[in-house]
């Protein structure tokens, strides 16, 4: 039986829920689509390339409406908008911030993550900042994750599953709140001493994992 590149997807990330990432192998995943496991390179140049394209589909939909800030909404409100999608997103699937660790972009991901240091250069950050801030958003929101998932059937002595999201919500905020506090500061900074500012590449793009380096 033929199988659509889709339908190679969903089953690695229905796969991915069940039995972790730990278990999503190439073998388990042929047995389940009722292939042999050279039919997935049809699709996947490798594994590697699989875990890109899972990557990319579990926050496709969550960053679909934050391509750029709404109106009056200011680029920290709706950088801090993107941190909580992302964050939304790997909590949403078993294992997702370990699954987005190393992974490359793949169709449009570099081109988004462009646009969004060019709203971030049109509010006045140089262009290094720029990729600074959206590295520092991205990888504070990851590594969070990671640890809320390794944690996640291990509550503090006492607190309950329902007052330990809470507190990770809680917790949640105040890092970003504190990366984006430093973030305007350093804006002001530059607004006030614009002779201070180094120059930076002409042409700042995302790196090849996606992410602005």
């Amino acid at each position: 039986m033929r199988h659509t590149r889709a339908t190679v997807m969903r089953t690695a990330l229905r796969l991915l829920d069940e039995v972790g990432l730990d278990g999503l192998t190439t073998r388990r995943l042929a047995q389940e689509l009722d292939v042999q496991s050279p039919a997935l390179y049809r699709h996947f140049g490798s594994k590697r390339e699989l875990l890109d394209h899972m990557a990319a589909a579990m926050v496709e939909d969550a960053f679909a409406h934050l391509a750029r800030p709404g109106p009056g909404q200011d680029w920290s409100g709706w950088l801090a908008e993107r941190g909580r999608a992302l964050r939304r997103s790997l909590l949403a699937c078993r294992d997702g911030a370990r699954l987005h660790i190393g992974t490359r972009p793949v169709g449009n991901q570099v081109a988004i993550s462009n646009s969004v240091i060019e709203v971030l250069g049109e509010a006045g950050f140089p262009p290094a900042d720029a990729r600074r801030a959206v590295l520092v958003i991205s990888r504070y929101t990851v590594g969070w994750v990671v640890e809320e998932q390794a944690n996640a059937d291990r509550p503090a002595p006492g607190e309950s599953r329902e007052e330990a999201d809470a507190d990770a919500d809680a917790d949640f905020e105040y890092g970003l709140s504190a990366i984006l506090a430093g973030l305007r500061a350093n804006l002001a900074d530059v607004r006030a001493n614009p002779a201070d500012v180094r120059a930076g590449p002409d042409d700042v793009r995302a790196s090849p994992d996606g992410e602005a380096r």
